[in-house]
């Protein structure tokens, strides 16, 4: 039978041994509170896509829903999740897309979340040398665009989407509606063992597309024979792991870290 959306049991039973966990209360908790936020909110699926680090300690959960009505037009497959964030695992919150200067002012952010979804960030502040050089209008003009640290989350979790959200390929399909839905014939990758079998979210039907062609050394590979289990590891953004077992056909993503992307990943080559 093919997976219809990932096992939260299943994905952290298999990438706990890269440290990516969840306390035994924050299970108990999202046991419950998800499948209620999914009906509220009117989802066909709710999945917790991970979870990202504060210097507070007060970290953020975050669920991401609506992936099962990807569009799809072409070879191109658009996604418009809706994503939501917790820090009891109990009272879930909206996190509303941000348009794309908003992610480039909080892509400019390098230093930790705090904790607080209303804490503002000056993205100038990131930038003291360009700071210094525009003068008071261009620094009046940054603190007007000012990025609340909800905005930044929302901004990190698609920029880890992007970059990072990965799938076997072939588990997908279109259907006459132009949507994308569970291969139903899906009987495993040829090569677990080689990024040539798995691809982005994005490229879901894009002929020949696959992590073989991403940046070389930015995905880290570790693929147990005898279980036939098969763990991604990225390099651009340390802290997100993929799993897929071959004999069982499920799969699954997990983030665990600071939502920081690893600018330095080319002297690490």
């Amino acid at each position: 039978m093919v997976q219809t959306e990932p096992n939260l049991l299943l994905t952290l039973q298999q990438v706990s041994l890269c440290g990516a966990i969840l306390s035994t209360e924050a299970m108990a908790a999202l046991e419950h509170s998800v499948p209620l936020k999914r009906a509220s909110a009117g989802l066909r699926s709710l999945t917790v896509w991970g979870r990202i680090w504060t210097r507070s300690g007060k970290d953020y959960i975050i669920a991401e829903g609506g992936c099962d009505t990807a569009r799809v037009y072409g070879t191109k497959v658009t996604y418009e999740p809706r994503v939501f964030f917790s820090q009891d695992g109990i009272s879930w919150a909206d996190l509303p897309a941000v348009d794309a200067d908003t992610a480039a002012r909080a892509a400019r952010l390098r230093t930790m979340l705090t904790g607080d979804p209303a804490h503002q960030y000056d993205p100038s502040e990131s930038d003291p040398a360009a700071d210094a050089a525009a003068g008071d209008a261009a620094a009046e003009g940054a603190k007007a665009g000012a990025v609340t640290e909800a905005q930044r989350l929302r901004a990190m979790v698609d920029g880890i989407n992007a970059l990072a959200a990965v799938q076997p390929k072939g588990c997908c399909v279109a259907d006459a509606h132009n949507q994308l839905v569970p291969n139903r014939l899906f009987s495993g990758v040829d090569h677990p063992g080689k990024l040539e079998a798995f691809q982005h979210r994005g490229q879901a039907l894009a002929p020949g597309a696959s992590l073989a062609q991403d940046v070389r050394g930015s995905w880290s590979v570790a693929a147990d024979a005898f279980k036939r289990v098969t763990l991604l590891r990225s390099l651009i953004y340390p802290g997100y792991f993929f799993y897929y077992d071959d004999r069982a056909l499920t799969w699954g993503g997990f983030y665990s870290g600071d939502g920081l992307r690893n600018n330095d990943l080319v002297f690490m080559l």
